[in-house]
Parts: structure tokens; sequence; C-alpha cells
């Protein structure tokens, strides 16, 4: 392994979080960032033509890398790191080993007076910084990584750790694990459209959503390169789009009906329907039930009295124009609709999110939900909040895990 690996401490959601550089060096591999903004200090556009291979051992993290910068194809090694500082501090600067890098990767930005670097030989390497090109927190790409690669925390130890409290014990954790599930969605969908605006906001968010859980970066990567307006103007292929994900399209053990193609396809027609859908669904977010703030409220009475059903068929029929539905356009709703609308407008969709109908989850979250038993036939439903509750505590459990690695 390589012996220079560095491990930070952030301030993250539930306290410090330590991150490995393996999860940078993961993120340089994948293209997991907006790559169309990819530039370096002097202004310069860096296009990856090849990431490299992922060297685990000593020397430069990838090699072997090709990249356009401003044009020109240059290749050579890639140095990935938190801080551009980190180069000097590792002693790359003396080490023939680091002569062929020619190109420093960093999370942190990079100071205006920052000191430049530079290879044993004098060489300037060009350095760019990834946190504002990240589709999310640096926390959510470590714990996400986590929970799909690791075989640490599972479900059924918070299922264990809740089998202790009592019944309505268990219900208030899971709806106080819900909300902060809930304002961390929030805090993300306004970020969100800070930085993209409202209409690439919608269109991103969809588009990932579809992409859950495998295919998220090849769709992010297909969102970032296919803004809305430029669908709407090319009218492109499922295969153009396709094309745009690369090599990172994951399609083992895939359902048909959930294949990435089809997922495609599906976003292609729904767009071909409704070309300005973000428009129509903040049109309609106005007119939506508040509902309040999430509480322990009858799932069922909640869902009678502020119309969820009908409110489902309008995102089934007239949004979507019936391109995605069951449990996806749940998903859909649950992840993109409501936390953005709520952002957008300021307004507390909250409840609303937590008694919507459950959307794309794994069999064991049901199953854990059913063995607490709060969810229990007709009087007590599966319900979204249920869900994210089940799951704020287990990356309660994961993060603590992690922490202590």
């Amino acid at each position: 392994m390589n012996s220079d690996l560095v491990v930070e401490e952030f301030q993250g959601l539930y306290g410090p979080f330590n991150v490995s550089e393996l999860v940078l060096q993961r993120i340089w591999l994948e293209s997991a960032f907006d790559a169309t903004r990819l530039r370096d200090g002097q202004g310069r556009q860096i296009e990856t033509l090849f990431p490299g291979h992922w060297n685990r051992l000593d020397g430069p993290d990838f090699k072997s890398a090709a990249l356009l910068i401003d044009g020109e194809r240059v290749e050579g090694d890639v140095e990935v790191h938190f801080s551009d500082k980190d180069w000097y501090a590792h002693g790359h600067h003396e080490n023939a080993a680091f002569d062929d890098v020619v190109l420093h990767v960093v999370y942190h930005p990079v100071a205006v007076n920052s000191r430049p670097t530079k290879t044993r030989r004098g060489q300037r390497v060009p350095t760019i910084s990834l946190v504002d090109l990240l589709w999310y927190d640096l926390e959510a790409y470590a714990v996400d990584d986590s929970l799909q690669k690791s075989t640490g925390v599972s479900n059924e130890a918070a299922v264990e750790m809740l089998l202790v409290e009592m019944l309505w014990d268990r219900r208030a954790t899971l709806i106080s694990g819900a909300r902060e599930r809930w304002r961390e969605k929030l805090r993300f969908a306004a970020h969100r459209i800070e930085a993209l605006g409202w209409e690439s906001a919608c269109h991103t968010t969809a588009l990932e959503i579809l992409g859950y859980r495998a295919n998220r970066i090849p769709m992010l990567r297909v969102a970032g390169e296919w803004p809305l307006e430029r669908v709407r103007a090319q009218c492109p292929s499922w295969e153009t789009l396709w094309n745009s994900g690369g090599d990172l399209w994951s399609v083992i053990g895939t359902r048909p009906a959930n294949h990435p193609w089809a997922r495609v396809e599906q976003y292609l027609k729904w767009v071909e329907s409704k070309p300005n859908w973000p428009d129509l669904l903040l049109e309609h977010g106005s007119s939506l039930p508040d509902g309040g703030r999430i509480d322990s409220s009858s799932c069922p009475e909640f869902r009678k009295k502020h119309g969820l059903r009908n409110l489902q068929r309008w995102f089934h029929r007239e949004l979507a124009v019936g391109s995605v539905s069951g449990s996806k356009l749940n998903t859909l709703v649950c992840d993109g609709f409501l936390p953005l609308l709520a952002a957008k407008l300021e307004r507390d969709y909250g409840a609303l999110w937590f008694h919507w109908y459950p959307g794309d989850a794994p069999e064991s979250l049901q199953r854990g939900l059913k063995r607490l038993e709060v969810v229990q036939g007709r009087e007590h439903p599966a319900a979204n909040g249920w869900i994210q509750g089940l799951l704020q505590r287990r990356l309660e459990e994961q993060h603590a895990s992690l922490g202590k690695g």
C-alpha cells in the first residue's frame, strides 16, 4: 500500500468524520464530479481522456493518465491530495518517482499566494481543486461508498439497537432520524439550486435519482454534459446520452425495467412530452399542502386529509407523463421534487415527505421496520419517513464505525 496515504478529519453532519485519501482517489478515478468546470489555477480547461491506472503502491496515485489542457494532449501521472501543501509535506518535490506527474488533484481550494507545485526537475505541475465541483458533500461520497462496498454495519445492527427500546420510543427515535434526514435533504437541495439554478438542479436531480444506486455517477455525468436546454434543442437518442456515461455504467443483476438505458430512454420521453417540466413542477408546488412539521400523526389519516393519492397521480400523469411510475416515482418525489420545492419556495413539506409512499429501498429495511413493529398493517403502513428514520440510524452506526477506523 502507498505509505503516503492520509486520513483527514472533517466536521460532518454527525460530528468529526475521518475521510481517507482513497475516497478522493476513487472520485478522480470515476470522474465523480462536474468535469465540465474542471480548470487549473491558471484558468485552463482540463479534460480527462483517461484518469490513469490506479496505483495502490508507492509513487503517484495514477499512472499513465491522458489529459487535454486547453486542447493540448498531455500524458503522464496524477497525484491526489487533500491540500496542495501536501506535495511538499510528502517530499514529492525531491522524489524522482514524481518527475512525470502532469496534474496535481486536491480537495481544498488553492490559495492565490500558494507555493506552485513543482517536480524535482523544476517542472511546474497544474493543480486543480475538486471542492466546488463535487455533486454532494465529501462525507456523503465516503458514506455512500462504504454502504455499498463495505461489509461493516448492516441494517440488522440498527434494528437490534432499537429493539431494546419500547415501541413508542422506537417510533420517536425514527421520527427524530427522519427529521435529520429531511433537514439534510433541504440543505443539499438549497445548495444545488444556488449552484446550478432551478432548471439545472431539477434536471440533475432527476437523472441522478433515475440512476440510483449503482448508476448514480454516470447519470450525473450525463446531466453535466447534457443540460436540459441542450436536450431540448438537440433531441439526442438514448444511445448518445449513454455514451456520455462512459464505461461507468453498471448493469450486472439489473432488472429490465430498471436497466440504466431504459431509465435514460424514460427521461428522454419525459422531456419530449414536458420540455419545461421544472417550471411546471414549480408552478404546481405552490399549491401543495404544507402538512406541517414531522410528527407522530396517523399516516392513513394524513394521506386522506391531504390527498396524497391524487398528488401521486399528478406527479405520474401530468409531470412525468407516465414515463416513470411505482417506487421509482415515489423516490423522485421524496428525494427530488419535495426537497427542491421546499428549498425554492421556503415552505415546510416535511410531513408530506414523511408520510409519502415508500420509494426504492432495500427489502431488509422493510423487514426491519416490521420486526420493530413500526409498520403494522393498514393502521401503520410503510411510509417514506419510517424508512428514512431507519436509514439515519444505519448511517449513524456506519459513521461511528468509520470514525473508529
